[in-house]
């Protein structure tokens, strides 16, 4: 009788077929960045409406913990927000359609997030804006943008008189 071969090895992000929790999805997160990728995440779920799930996004993002929000009109049509918990290079990406970018003041923004803005890939009239945090000041910037779009969303934000024409 031979010996099955033992299974290799996969990470909970990597494991298409067995859901994991938010705690497996962090585990493996490199130890600088745990308190930074967790602040910003609880950031983010704080804001009324916003909340979590864990939702399996093919072979390229894997399981991807996505932020949706619920206003009084019920849900948004597209995810506020996903974090790709790569051990390797976490992601943070934040979908913005035109019209929200030109609601942004974006001389007034910090360059880290300009730099994401501009250089994100569009894609079904969607700009995929995507950033690696790797210090507290990158995750106050961000957490400024998440409110930003968190207002656009819930329209608390009034088209400017340049984004109107």
């Amino acid at each position: 009788m031979t010996a099955k071969p033992a299974e290799p090895f996969r990470l909970a992000w990597e494991d298409q077929w067995n859901p994991p929790t938010f705690e497996q999805l962090m585990a493996p997160q490199k130890e600088q960045h745990q308190a930074l990728l967790n602040t910003l995440l609880e950031r983010l779920e704080g804001f009324e409406g916003v909340e979590k799930s864990i939702i399996w996004h093919g072979s390229a993002w894997k399981w991807t913990i996505e932020f949706t929000l619920t206003t009084e009109d019920g849900p948004t049509s597209e995810p506020m927000a996903y974090f790709v918990p790569d051990p390797e290079s976490p992601v943070f990406c934040m979908p913005f359609r035109e019209e929200m970018i030109a609601l942004l003041p974006m001389k007034r923004l910090n360059r880290y997030i300009r730099d994401g803005i501009r250089g994100a890939k569009c894609a079904v009239e969607i700009h995929w804006c995507k950033w690696s945090p790797t210090a507290m000041t990158e995750v106050e910037h961000l957490t400024d943008l998440i409110k930003r779009k968190h207002k656009i969303l819930t329209g608390q934000t009034k088209p400017t008189k340049k984004a109107a024409s």
